[in-house]
């Protein structure tokens, strides 16, 4: 089926973590982890945006205490020319050209680039807006939170899901026994929301009907395709960012039934993978 959907992979920045963190055992050397946003260009919907990687805003954001802990222990890669802005600009588009923006979560590395679109209608869980308007600036920092990064119309652009209710068996047969819930974004088969809790309050990622694929933007369901592939487990550091462990575990179990019984047809792009991000660069999904 053609659905005329067309696909743009970025990366807007990146940030630096010792490998060992999501990978354990690789040592102490840096790794960059890109920051990973795609256009989905709908035939009747517009230009929909998941997610916005690094902005300058990050830096001002960052400026004071006690959010400058967080750029300490998360130092950020990032040029103007890197931003999803600058990046549109090439595709000939301006912000007020994005009619939605999927926000996965309300983690720094994926919303700070978010007040650049005050036209675009803001999708996400409630539960993602609470995490970060309800918290403190100390407890803020510690779960990745900075309310700086949100634009003063945050409220009346929210378009809020909540009806998780379609299982991922009845989008993909092949998905036998995966415990994934989805919604069907408009209602017209093309672009499902997916519940993916754990790693951050609310998270979502997007399953993408291609011609004669799906691609599966994972967000930060796991950090590397490895998790998946080879069952790998990020390190117990790691874990203690996450939102609710449990149920981040249990999301990755899902995900790895899902992979190990549809990876020859779904691609599935975990945002911070950077091995997904140069595989996605040979093959034309950036530029």
């Amino acid at each position: 089926m053609q659905t005329g959907l067309k696909i743009k992979i970025f990366e807007a920045g990146h940030c630096v973590h010792p490998g060992f963190v999501v990978k354990p055992g690789s040592g102490i050397k840096p790794r960059a982890f890109p920051a990973a946003v795609a256009l989905i260009q709908h035939p009747t919907q517009g230009n929909i945006l998941f997610d916005t990687g690094y902005h300058e805003h990050f830096f001002s954001a960052t400026r004071p205490f006690p959010e400058r802990f967080y750029a300490w222990t998360t130092p950020c890669r990032y040029n103007k020319e890197h931003g999803i802005v600058a990046q549109l600009a090439k595709e000939s588009l301006k912000p007020h050209d994005i009619e939605h923006l999927v926000l996965s979560h309300f983690h720094a590395d994926h919303i700070a680039a978010v007040s650049e679109f005050s036209h675009s209608q803001l999708h996400c869980q409630q539960k993602g807006v609470d995490a970060i308007t309800k918290s403190g600036r100390i407890g803020g920092v510690r779960k990745g939170y900075l309310k700086a990064l949100l634009p003063p119309q945050l409220e009346s652009n929210l378009f809020i899901h909540s009806d998780f209710s379609v299982p991922i068996n009845q989008i993909i047969p092949q998905c036998q026994g995966v415990n994934l819930l989805c919604k069907d974004m408009f209602d017209d088969g093309f672009i499902y929301m997916v519940s993916l809790p754990g790693h951050a309050a609310g998270q979502v990622g997007l399953l993408v009907k291609r011609d004669q694929s799906w691609l599966f933007l994972l967000a930060d369901a796991c950090w590397l395709i490895e998790s998946l592939s080879e069952n790998i487990d990020q390190h117990w550091l790691a874990n203690m960012l996450c939102d609710d462990t449990k149920a981040y575990k249990n999301t990755l179990s899902e995900l790895r039934s899902c992979y190990q019984q549809t990876h020859h047809f779904v691609r599935f792009v975990p945002s911070h993978c950077q091995e997904t991000i140069q595989q996605l660069i040979k093959e034309g999904w950036m530029k």
